[in-house]
């Protein structure tokens, strides 16, 4: 899958394309455009030891935070990013917002109406796991979490049309 990364380290704010593919013979991750080619194994701490074609070797840790960002410490630098799908980022780069999640609703990009629910209160979801699909301009898009969480609410019901913006489901405060 293709995502739209927006990335804060050491060098200020970026965006990038990032897309990873696995195979077989490791990992491909095509970084705006530019392919190249890993072997990633988990570490025992819970990370991935990432080694490159060219022999370069680095262990990383990422976490996912409570804002829906991800932290990945690589040695002893840290970067912050957010993944956003294709259809999200253009949604919200059209809309002419900044691509940023609130911590405690899951809103919907662009307009369309709910075909299925996936999930229901009280539901633990992982990062990446879609929790409501949308119809939107003829195509059905997938609605995922942004981070791990419990689902306090569900906020539509199958066959709802739904506006830019508007909550589709509510997680339970982190603490």
């Amino acid at each position: 899958m293709k995502y739209h990364a927006k990335f804060q380290g050491p060098g200020g704010e970026r965006t990038r394309q990032v897309e990873v593919r696995e195979d077989s013979s490791g990992v491909e991750v095509v970084l705006d455009g530019r392919a190249a080619r890993y072997d990633v194994s988990a570490t025992p701490e819970g990370g991935l030891s990432i080694i490159s074609s060219d022999g370069g070797h680095a262990e990383v840790v990422a976490r996912a935070g409570a804002d829906g960002d991800y932290r990945a410490h690589v040695g002893h630098t840290v970067l912050t990013f957010e993944l956003l799908d294709d259809l999200t980022a253009r949604a919200l780069s059209a809309a002419g917002r900044r691509a940023t999640r609130s911590a405690g609703d899951l809103k919907a990009a662009i307009p369309g109406r709910v075909l299925r629910i996936l999930v229901g209160p009280g539901d633990r979801v992982s990062a990446g796991q879609p929790l409501v699909v949308l119809e939107a301009m003829k195509m059905e898009n997938d609605v995922k979490a942004p981070r791990d969480a419990t689902l306090k609410s569900v906020e539509v019901a199958a066959g709802q049309a739904v506006g830019s913006g508007q909550v589709l489901v509510r997680f339970e405060p982190e603490g």
